[in-house]
């Protein structure tokens, strides 16, 4: 099997040099051009000419470059000589008008200045005169205050006190005219206490947090029901209640247990259960058996 050539082997020294010494006008290297490679006689021709072109492009994008600065530089003097002449003239008007408003200034401000020392002068003898009067009204107040003051605190009787909030009274207190009001709580000895005196047209009644404990009743002209005063429940129900005819009921209204007649003298049990109705209570209880009343 012949020997394979490798890559690089033809950069070898040993390697080219064998090839040019057996070879000839057939075989490498090639005295002729047969691809038609580029020599260096016509590289040279063309870098020549490559030179000379771009010379004379160069030359050309200098003569342009030349132009157009100066033309830059001529139309940056004549504008930055326009804004000379504006900036100039700007600056003399302003510096007159400058001069023009101080004058005003000058002027003004010494208008102001009498004016307010004019008028500060007269607020000041205003203010004397003021203070004045207001001292001696309120040494006056005072006086007549500190004398009212002094003459009820040392009074042992206070006659019409005004009404008002938060208006307290310490120590043992003697009412000998009317008291009117609709509410009076009740506050406890030590401890807090929900109970009011509350009262309402023809009636006074003793109120706790869970409703009312007993009631007053007005009897007479005017009056709704001839009861004088009831003890009730939190609902406002009648438990105990005592009228003027000298009958006391126990009980609720609808289910009295216990009617007493101080007049007439008897006593009815209305509510009393019958011996169908006694196995559940307990022993000493009264019952009712047709017109007899028993015992269990």
């Amino acid at each position: 099997m012949a020997n394979l050539v490798r890559r690089k082997q033809v950069d070898q020294l040993e390697f080219s040099g064998f090839f040019v010494e057996i070879g000839d006008e057939n075989y490498y290297p090639l005295s002729t051009n047969p691809s038609d490679f580029i020599t260096n006689t016509d590289l040279t021709v063309a870098t020549g000419q490559v030179y000379v072109d771009l010379n004379a492009a160069s030359g050309n994008l200098n003569t342009s470059i030349i132009l157009s600065g100066q033309a830059s530089n001529s139309y940056s003097d004549s504008i930055s000589g326009a804004l000379n002449t504006k900036l100039d003239s700007t600056g003399n008007s302003l510096t007159a008008s400058i001069s023009s408003l101080s004058g005003y200034v000058v002027s003004v401000s010494g208008s102001l200045t009498g004016q307010i020392s004019a008028t500060s002068g007269v607020l000041n003898t205003k203010l004397n005169n003021t203070s004045g009067d207001l001292k001696s009204y309120t040494n006056s107040v005072s006086g007549n205050l500190s004398t009212q003051i002094t003459n009820n605190s040392s009074a042992t009787t206070v006659n019409s006190i005004v009404s008002g909030n938060n208006f307290n009274f310490t120590g043992t207190k003697n009412f000998n005219s009317t008291i009117s009001t609709t509410r009076i709580n009740l506050s406890g000895v030590g401890a807090s206490s929900q109970i009011a005196l509350v009262s309402a047209p023809g009636i006074a009644s003793f109120v706790a947090g869970t409703g009312t404990l007993m009631s007053f009743i007005e009897t007479g002209v005017g009056s709704t029901s001839n009861s004088l005063f009831a003890v009730a429940d939190a609902a406002g129900v009648p438990m105990l209640e005592l009228f003027d005819d000298s009958k006391l009921v126990l009980g609720r209204s609808a289910a009295k247990a216990i009617v007493v007649s101080g007049i007439l003298g008897y006593v009815l049990m209305p509510s009393l259960p019958n011996e169908t109705q006694i196995s559940s209570l307990p022993v000493g209880t009264l019952y009712k058996s047709g017109n007899y009343l028993m015992i269990k």
